[in-house]
């Protein structure tokens, strides 16, 4: 039988083709943090002062039934 020799070098395909998905992979978690931590940070800013103007109107609500309380009687005017 003969035996057949090659000269060229050979590479392993699924070393090189798993190197290149991971490099890919990774370079869309970095894409994807890049675009999702600037909106996060957006979101958390709207929440946060939608949250104080609830709680500012809440205060206000309050202030404004204690103003309108008679004293003497413990009760509501009704002027």
């Amino acid at each position: 039988m003969p035996h057949y020799f090659s000269t060229q070098p050979t590479t392993d395909p699924s070393n090189t083709h798993s190197k290149g998905s991971t490099d890919a992979h990774t370079n869309n978690l970095i894409g994807l943090s890049i675009i999702s931590f600037p909106l996060f940070v957006l979101l958390g800013i709207i929440t946060y002062k939608k949250s104080r103007v609830a709680v500012y109107r809440r205060r206000i609500a309050f202030l404004e039934k204690i103003w309108l309380m008679d004293v003497k009687n413990n009760t509501y005017r009704q002027d």
